[in-house]
């Protein structure tokens, strides 16, 4: 059973909304446009890695919590997938990486080999795996929980070929995953938790969860303000009787502002005031800014002139 299920990373909205308003001149143009990709092709290939568990069946008590953050006082904890079943708690950390990967346990490093022969040093997802185990045997242990954790590293690729390997540590494809259940399942052949205090401990695990902090660009200066065209890249549209129209396509649209409030959010803060909403969207007129704002039923603090509007992620 799916008790938390996973969702598209904020990060791709808020750099999808970044190219869009900024000049393919910009000087961090190309480094927006990979990290975009490289956040793209990680949700996807976590999309990927879901689609198996639908092939799998799994006769013993399990509840999968997908996209797990843990906020602590001092650092976080981001796991992509967690699978708490009466026999152990499996903690998956997805990589979609390509080309000839590396391991080296001495000197923790991680590193791909590319096809023109450079060298990527990237994060070591042994050691981001080993800070996720530690957490969850804590946890465990607190609770009374006598249950095995259990992590791997799961390739999306194809192409990612492992030259050499960390240790013992569990990495296989994603296609791998039926196999490596049923090798878990020969490990550990006994309940250790009935299936209602199987979902307790994955309720309880669950509870902890908590929104990612927003992250704010604070490049109010890089980019073109406007409600956008839809249809004419780059294209501003403008308010006039009520109605968002672009002057080139023609296209009009009654609450074009709420996608134009959402990528505000995303790439300045997530909160904004009638001056900062004219200077956004072009709107003249406070009154008119005022009238939109109001009928968008945002959440506010502050009186009338230094009011602040709350932008939530969904209208």
């Amino acid at each position: 059973m799916i008790i938390k299920t996973r969702t598209k990373p904020p990060e791709i909205f808020q750099l999808e909304s970044l190219l869009q308003r900024t000049p393919t001149s910009h000087p961090q143009h190309a480094h927006w446009t990979e990290k975009l990709r490289r956040i793209t092709a990680g949700y996807h290939g976590e999309l990927r890695v879901d689609s198996f568990w639908h092939e799998i069946e799994l006769s013993l008590p399990h509840y999968f919590i997908h996209d797990l953050f843990i906020q602590k006082e001092k650092s976080s904890h981001q796991i992509d997938s967690v699978l708490v079943t009466s026999r152990f708690v499996l903690a998956l950390e997805i990589k979609s990486i390509s080309g000839l990967l590396n391991f080296d346990p001495t000197l923790r490093q991680f590193s791909r080999t590319n096809k023109d022969g450079t060298i990527d040093g990237m994060h070591n997802p042994d050691d981001q795996l080993r800070r996720h185990e530690k957490w969850l045997e804590q946890f465990l242990r607190k609770q009374r929980i006598q249950l095995p954790v259990v992590g791997a590293i799961i390739f999306t690729y194809p192409s990612s070929v492992i030259q050499s390997r960390a240790g013992s540590r569990i990495m296989i494809q994603s296609s791998g995953l039926p196999h490596l259940m049923e090798q878990l399942a020969i490990r550990y052949p006994r309940d250790i938790l009935s299936k209602k205090k199987t979902e307790t401990l994955a309720q309880n695990i669950l509870t902890l969860h908590s929104i990612k902090p927003f992250i704010s660009l604070g490049l109010t200066d890089s980019f073109s303000p406007g409600v956008l065209c839809p249809n004419c890249p780059r294209c501003v549209l403008h308010y006039r009787g009520g109605k968002w129209r672009c002057q080139d396509c023609q296209h009009f649209d009654l609450i074009a502002h709420l996608d134009a409030l959402r990528q505000y959010r995303s790439l300045v803060k997530p909160t904004i005031s009638n001056r900062e909403f004219r200077d956004f969207t072009g709107i003249t007129s406070p009154s008119i800014a005022s009238k939109l704002l109001t009928s968008t039923k945002m959440p506010y603090h502050g009186s009338f002139k230094d009011r602040q509007y709350v932008i939530p992620e969904v209208f």
